[in-house]
Formats: structure tokens, C-alpha cells, sequence
């Protein structure tokens, strides 16, 4: 069973609200309690802070341009959201100028309930959205709670009719459209995984941060299909254009937990995994995996020889910077919740082409920490010359009850 997160951050004069499913623990972590957008009027969508917007941008989330009276009304989008079984079934974005954009939604025939959501941020933007039967959607529809807002609006329709529906976005700016299905049919997992652990305990693990650009990339997927009578994975654009097929290979087939596998040529523009086919009617359905993956060109792998530390321990860590492209330099930052890193040598690393450099992170857990506090290192580089590459990676350490002089924990 499968529960999507919810992430709101409130503004001060006014709402950015932005709405996320499945936020990975690296981008949740680095994200502040307080959104630092500037106020905006009644007539106004934004700005909002770009860090906020670029977060839900890659996470498959929403940004809401709220006025502090409409904060009550995102309690629909967030009762929505926290539905058990929630699949995105489309996420698009893009930038209008005065035109129109069509997109097609496939709404399969075992949906109980299709929550739309709809962001602009321009006041102007409209949006119609057509059931399968062309009849438009809107205040007063059988089984429709259309919330109208400033910058946007939330629509959830109970019992969906099956068939192709439409949206029509007309306007000018960028927009957002995310549609999230409760169904038998959704998404478990969709990771980039490569082959790890001891020897003779080997196994496919999910591979830290983006995949590499040019460099052969294995694909696991797993979802739930047991009211779906075919499968098939597809890479999609931010605007929900499709980019390519894959062919997998299935590795499960249990249809609860009907797991794919295969090598994957991984495109030069962001995606998302996709799978798409027919429920057990025949009717056409797409699920949407949350996050972006983009290839980068460079990699960073944890050295660590340990997964503990006692209170009052220090120890020291080494991250590993591959860059597959031409001679950079790159910036070093690390995080964490619980702040046992003290220091990171060096904080700029200058790498050539195809080659390797090092840096070390300082922990210190200071005394008195409680045994079994979990706490999360992530690192990101990111090249400051040059081609734009940024990668990632994390490391769980756990607090250990330390050690008695008799060498028993």
C-alpha cells in the first residue's frame, strides 16, 4: 500500500505551497521549514523562491502561488494526496505565449477517484479539462469538487469515466498540470541500480545520485498490476511528451509486485520513468514515477569504512568524484540533519578529463548523543567551470551505544 508525501511551506504575506509526492530523503532534508518568496498582491502569482520551485519541479510536485486566505483550501489537495495507492498519471510543465497546449489524459477504467491539479504563474492562464466524452468539467459536475483558486485550481472527480480525457492550457507563462490517480494500478518503485556488496554477497542496489551520461545504466521498475493486462516502460519529457520505449525484461511476475529490468540509453534531456498499456477492460492507462533523473557527467561515490559512530566519537569519511567530461572545477557541499560533520577538505576540487579526485568529511558526534539516532550525510558537487554538471550521494550513519573497556557494546 503506498502513501504519498506532503510538503507545504508557507510564505509571509503569502502561500508558495509546494505540493510533493515522494520527495527523496536528499532533497527533504535539505529543504527549510520557512519559504523565503517574496509577498505578492491579489492580482499577482509569485514570484516565488526558485530553490522552492526547482525542488517540486524535480520531485514531481506542484508549486501554488496561495493568498494567505486560500490556505485552507489545498486541504483537498492534501487529503488527495495522502490517499493510499496514489499514482501521478500525467506531470507537465511548460511556458506559454499566448498560445494554446493540448495534453491527453488516458483515465483507465479502475480509477476510484482523479485529482487534477492546475498552477500558473500568471493569473491570466486558463484551463479546460474535458471528460472522455467531451463534456467540460467544471462547478457542479456529477461527483466534481472544483476548487477554483487565484493562480490555479484543484479538481477532484469521484468514479472518472473512462476513456482519453483533455486539457486545453491557454495563456501566457509557465504553467503546471499534475493529474494523481487512486487505483489498483501504481507505481511501487523505478530506481537506477548497479551490481554491489561483499563478495559472495553481491546484489543490485540503487546506484547513488543521477546516472551517468554516456555510461551503461540498468533500469528496475516495479509496480502494482494485477488490474492491468499489459505493461510497457517509456522515458517522458517535462511536458509529458513521450521520448522513447524500453525494453525490459521481467524479472517478478507476480502481477502485485511485477518487477522489469533492462539496460536503459539514457537521453540527453530530464525524464521520467513511465509505464503504460491496458487495464484488465482494455481501457488505455500511464503511471508517472515523481522524480527527474538526468544524465550528469560526473559521480560521487561514498568511501566510507564505516556505518557507526559512538557519542562522542570522531571519525573521518572519503567521497570519491569521478568527471567523465572535459577538465572542471567543482564546489563541495555537505549536510546533514544532526550536524556531526565539522569540516570538509577541500571544498573545491579541480579534476581533469576522465579522472578521479578525493575529499574526506570530519564527524564528530558529541557526547551524550543517543544510541540509535539516525542521521543522513548527503554531499553534492557541482561544477563552477565549464559544461553544468551536478551529481549526489548519501550516507546513513547510525549512533552506537560505545564500546565498554572489556571491548562489549
Amino acid at each position: 500500500m503506498i502513501t504519498k508525501k506532503v510538503w507545504i511551506w508557507i510564505a509571509g504575506c503569502a502561500v508558495l505551497g509546494a505540493i510533493c509526492g515522494g520527495i527523496p530523503d536528499a532533497a527533504a532534508q535539505q529543504l527549510t521549514p520557512v519559504n523565503r518568496s517574496h509577498s505578492f498582491g491579489p492580482d499577482q502569482c509569485g514570484p516565488g523562491d526558485p530553490s522552492y520551485i526547482k525542488t517540486a519541479n524535480e520531485t514531481g510536485g506542484v508549486p501554488l502561488f496561495l493568498q494567505r486566505s486560500e490556505a485552507g483550501k489545498a486541504m483537498q489537495l492534501m487529503l488527495e494526496s495522502t490517499r493510499q495507492n496514489v499514482s501521478t498519471v500525467l506531470w507537465a510543465s511548460s511556458k506559454l505565449a499566448g498560445n494554446t497546449q493540448s495534453l491527453d489524459i488516458p483515465v483507465d477504467s479502475v480509477t476510484e477517484r482523479i485529482t487534477f491539479t492546475f498552477s500558473v504563474d500568471n493569473k491570466g492562464t486558463k484551463l479546460i479539462l474535458r471528460q472522455a466524452n467531451g463534456q467540460e468539467i467544471g462547478v457542479g459536475s456529477p461527483g466534481v469538487t472544483d476548487t477554483e483558486l487565484n493562480c490555479g485550481r484543484v479538481i477532484t472527480i469521484v468514479k472518472p469515466q473512462a476513456g482519453t480525457w483533455h486539457a486545453e492550457v491557454k495563456g501566457s507563462g509557465t504553467f503546471w498540470l499534475e493529474a494523481k490517480a487512486q487505483s489498483e494500478i501504481y507505481f511501487i518503485k523505478a530506481e537506477f541500480v548497479e551490481l554491489g556488496g561483499r563478495l559472495g554477497h553481491q546484489g543490485l542496489f540503487r546506484i547513488h545520485g543521477q546516472p551517468i551520461a554516456g555510461q551503461p545504466a540498468t533500469l528496475q521498475v516495479s509496480i502494482s498490476a494485477t488490474k492491468a493486462r499489459s505493461t510497457e516502460v517509456a522515458l517522458v519529457s517535462s511536458g509529458g511528451e513521450l521520448l522513447q520505449k524500453l525494453h525490459l525484461k521481467t524479472t517478478d511476475n507476480d502481477r502485485e509486485f511485477l518487477e522489469l529490468m533492462g539496460a536503459v540509453a539514457l537521453p540527453s534531456v530530464p525524464f521520467r520513468i513511465a509505464v503504460i498499456g491496458r487495464d484488465a477492460k482494455g481501457m488505455p492507462y500511464q503511471r508517472y514515477n515523481s522524480p527527474f533523473f538526468h544524465a550528469e557527467s560526473v559521480q560521487v561515490i561514498p568511501r566510507f569504512s564505516f556505518d557507526e559512530l559512538a557519542a562522542g566519537e570522531k571519525k573521518t569519511g572519503e567521497f570519491e568524484v569521478r568527471n567523465f567530461g572535459p577538465a572542471r572545477t567543482f564546489k563541495v557541499t555537505l549536510t546533514d540533519a544532526h550536524k556531526f560533520v565539522t569540516s570538509v577538505e577541500p571544498q573545491e576540487l579541480s579534476i581533469p578529463g576522465g579522472n578521479v579526485g578525493l575529499f574526506k568529511a570530519q564527524l564528530d558526534v558529541p557526547a551524550g548523543t543517543q544510541a540509535g539516532v539516525g542521521d543522513d550525510v548527503i554531499a553534492v558537487v557541482a561544477s563552477t567551470s565549464g559544461t553544468a554538471t551536478s551529481n549526489s550521494a548519501i550516507v546513513h550513519l547510525s549512533v552506537a551505544r560505545k564500546a565498554d573497556p572489556g571491548g562489549q557494546r
